[in-house]
């Protein structure tokens, strides 16, 4: 979040929630007065609709900010930033296990390493429906770094936001999770790692969505890759 709020100041950057892109107003965003998801126009990464501290993923971030953002600190750093491959994504996230989850395959176990729908209760004193039987002690994301990471010592793989990846999205598998797409792309894009609502089916190493490039939302982030 630290980093994302230097780049918007140094290059004066609106992200696509608050520029309004793909015909939708502001964040993709749950409420959890009403209980629902909707497109709302006052939300971005500025103020996704919970609170947002400098030690959380940066969220209702579009996969085109996501890029302008490793540009930039590509261009600052003098390495090369990019989003991973939906592959590279995969391969970090399992850390070598070969289990649903890179903690084994008991979902009720993941409160000790990723932040999901879980038995929490949110600030309007809702519940989820489907969740983990454990308590991860958020409703919304929780502060990065908060959990166990893998064996790879990555951290928040599952759970917390998805992340964009910079591969193109085909139902069933072509090669493109091998590869970056074009950025001036309009077809969906490869998410992965499901988020903070997520019941237990979709938190696991092979669960696998796509969203549009102007697509943003409150459960929604990014990390990079380096290219060595």
């Amino acid at each position: 979040m630290r980093r994302f709020t230097r780049f918007v100041a140094a290059m004066n950057y609106r992200t696509d929630a608050e520029k309004n892109a793909g015909g939708k107003e502001g964040c993709y965003a749950w409420n959890a007065t009403d209980g629902k998801w909707d497109w709302r126009a006052e939300l971005s990464w500025r103020n996704p609709g919970y609170e947002q501290k400098d030690n959380y993923p940066v969220v209702c971030v579009s996969w085109n900010d996501a890029n302008r953002y490793a540009e930039w600190l590509t261009q600052q750093t003098g390495q090369a930033y990019r989003l991973p491959t939906e592959a590279e994504w995969e391969y970090a996230a399992r850390a070598g296990t070969t289990s649903a989850r890179f903690w084994g395959d008991d979902p009720n176990q993941a409160c000790r390493y990723a932040n999901v729908a879980d038995q929490s209760k949110s600030p309007a004193g809702n519940t989820w429906t489907e969740q983990h039987a454990c308590t991860d002690g958020y409703w919304y994301p929780a502060p990065v770094g908060s959990y166990q990471p893998n064996a790879w010592k990555l951290y928040d793989m599952m759970g917390n936001v998805w992340e964009w990846t910079c591969s193109a999205y085909a139902k069933d598998y072509d090669r493109s999770e091998q590869k970056c797409t074009e950025k001036n792309t309009t077809g969906p894009l490869a998410v992965r790692g499901g988020s903070w609502f997520y019941k237990p089916a979709w938190v696991r190493s092979a669960f696998r969505n796509g969203n549009v490039p102007a697509h943003r939302g409150n459960n929604q982030g990014f990390r990079l890759a380096r290219s060595l």
